[in-house]
This record gives structure tokens, sequence and C-alpha cells, in this order.
């Protein structure tokens, strides 16, 4: 072998090594796409919860909003505004607050740690949570607290409770028990079986006003489509309007396969084109058809994109920051196609589809 060959043979070997440390270094991400509303659904939703313990999460995600980046928002932003009803209700009721807030989490949830039936700490994590702004940790601890602990009550932890929280429909108008959510059917019990502490909080909202300013126009724009198309049957705008309704339907044998199991179809490759055009009043697809609003729908999607962008990178730098190596988020559905192609593109991650887990 002459030294040229062997130096080959040395720099064929050193990338099999760097491929092969680099697969072994990505972190494993299951991006479950998910209804918001499920309170109608006969899905066995224990089983789905067993196949995300199956993967064996280090984190799992929600679709909240960073602690931190509430007070980067307007007031009339509607994640603000939705937070701050369930914010205002729980800090009227415990007027105390610690020191020093984030030391006292931290402390609570140790304790919490080492014996899960302290009641009493669980109930003041899940106000301080409230107060310092993190709605997924001050979901998290309420659900625990409702769903798991509250009947093992005694008659002082029964009072402080009422005090500290009111009642259960309390909780609910104030956003705080929303029992047909994708958290509560699905995330939630799924990390308390999992035996961990807290859900990791991963939306991005920078992007909610340009967002809502692109789908405006788009709206308008397609009623004038959708008119003109009405006035004249035979017109372009008529065979646009024709082509979208055709593109968007599912078939009879497609619809009998979402229903038997619709977080199966949620997460195919088929929902994911046919949710784009549902969202996007037909999509990349129809860019440059009669009467199509092909700019506005482009501005729509640079902001989809960019907040699907900033989600993914909220996603990333924590799962480094915890050194995770296998991950869940949970987020609706419109979402999953978009993150799973972002992410798709780092080299340190690895897409697992929700439908590929046993």
């Amino acid at each position: 072998m002459t030294t040229i060959q062997k130096l080959s043979l040395v720099f064929l070997l050193l990338i099999a090594v760097a491929v092969k440390s680099n697969a072994q270094n990505q972190i494993e991400i299951v991006i479950v796409g998910s209804a918001h509303d499920n309170s109608k659904s006969t899905q066995n939703f224990q089983t789905i919860i067993d196949k995300l313990k199956n993967f064996n999460p280090d984190m799992v995600f929600g679709e909240y909003l960073p602690q931190g980046d509430y007070a980067k928002l307007e007031e009339s932003n509607w994640a603000k505004k939705s937070f701050r009803k369930g914010h205002d209700y729980l800090e009227k009721l415990n007027l105390a607050s610690p020191n020093n807030i984030n030391a006292q989490i931290k402390k609570d949830r140790k304790a919490l740690a080492s014996f899960a039936y302290y009641h009493k700490t669980r109930m003041n994590l899940a106000v301080n949570y409230a107060k310092n702004w993190d709605r997924g940790n001050a979901d998290y601890q309420i659900f625990v607290l409702e769903n798991y602990m509250k009947q093992s009550f005694g008659k002082e932890e029964q009072v402080e409770y009422a005090k500290m929280f009111g009642n259960t429909d309390s909780l609910k108008k104030k956003g705080f028990c929303r029992p047909g959510s994708e958290y509560s059917k699905i995330y939630f019990p799924l990390i308390y079986q999992l035996k961990q502490d807290r859900i990791y909080n991963m939306d991005c909202q920078t992007y909610d006003k340009p967002w809502s300013e692109a789908w405006g126009k788009t709206d308008s724009l397609y009623k004038i489509l959708l008119n003109k198309a009405k006035a004249d049957t035979i017109s372009p705008e008529a065979l646009t309007v024709k082509a979208i309704e055709k593109y968007w339907s599912y078939n009879a044998d497609e619809e009998k396969v979402f229903s038997a199991d619709p977080y199966a179809g949620m997460n195919t490759v088929k929902y994911g084109v046919l949710d784009e055009a549902w969202n996007f009043y037909g999509g990349r697809h129809f860019y440059g058809y009669a009467g199509f609003p092909t700019e506005t729908v482009k501005e729509m999607i640079a902001q989809w994109t960019l907040r699907n962008e900033g989600m993914c990178k909220n996603i990333i730098d924590q799962a480094k920051a915890k050194k995770a190596t296998r991950v869940v988020v949970g987020v609706g559905a419109s979402h999953r196609k978009w993150m799973e192609e972002i992410l798709a593109k780092n080299p340190e991650i690895k897409i697992i589809n929700y439908n590929d887990l046993r």
C-alpha cells in the first residue's frame, strides 16, 4: 500500500468516526402534532402516552410562552391577555410573595423531588409559578393538585386550597384547568408518569402582530376571490376556487382512517399538506393562480416560518443546556410539518415522527 493510499484510508476512517460520533450526539426529537380541543374525542389517550413514555424523553415541551417573554409583549397580545386573568386572579388570592421567588421555586421543587405529597409546598409552587409568569408550570402543578393530590387532602389542606385557589370552576374560568386540552389529556399525565417535575415552554409570540396583519389582508383578498367566483362560475377565479376545494379535501377512505386514530392522522405527510392548504387559503401550491392572493399568502408564510423558527430555537437552546438526548414536543398540529422541516436541517437534530414510535 502506497503512502497516499494509507493517508486516504486514514482520512476515510476519520470521516466514518466523525459521522458515527455526530449520530450518537444528535438530539432525538418527536414533534407531536396535537389538537387543542380534545373534549369530544374518543381517542385512547393512554395509548399515546405509552408510546411517548417508551421513547423515554428527558424533556417534554409544550406550546407555552417562556416566562421571560411576557414582559416583551404588548398588553394587547392575545397570549398575554389570556394569561393575565389567571395571573391576576392568583395574585389577588395570594398577596404575600417570597423575597426571592426564583429561589423559593427551586427550593420547593427540591422538596417535592424528595417527597411528592407535601401538598402545601405544591400549592405554593403553583402560585409562585403563576406569579412568575410561568404559565406552563403553573398549569401543570394545578393539574397535579386537581387530579392526583386533592382527593387525599386533609381538612386543613382542603381549607387552604380553597383559600389559595378558589374552586375548580373558578380555575376553569381563569384558564388553569382545561380538561379537553392536549395537556390535560396527554402531556401532563405523561410528565407525571415519567416522574418528571415540569414542562418546558417553547412558544414564540415575537411575530404575532405582522402575522395578524398579513392574515387580515389575505382574508380580505380571498373574499374578493370567492365573490368573483360566485358571480361568474366559469371565470378563471371560479376555476381557482374549485381547484382549492378539491385540493384540500379528504376522500372518504382517508376520512375513515383519520377518524379511527386522529393523532396518527395529524402526524402524517398527507395531513401536513392539507393543513397548510386549510391555514393558508390553499397555500403555496396555488401561487400564481387567477385571483389567488399570492403576495399576502407569502407574507403570512414568512411570519409563520419566523414563529416556528423561534419555537425551534427555544427547544434546541434548552435541550442543549440540559444535555438532553430525547425530547418530546407537544404542539398544535399546524406547526408540526414546519417545525420538522426546520429542525431536520440541523445536523445536531434527528427527527423521529410520532407514527414511527412503538
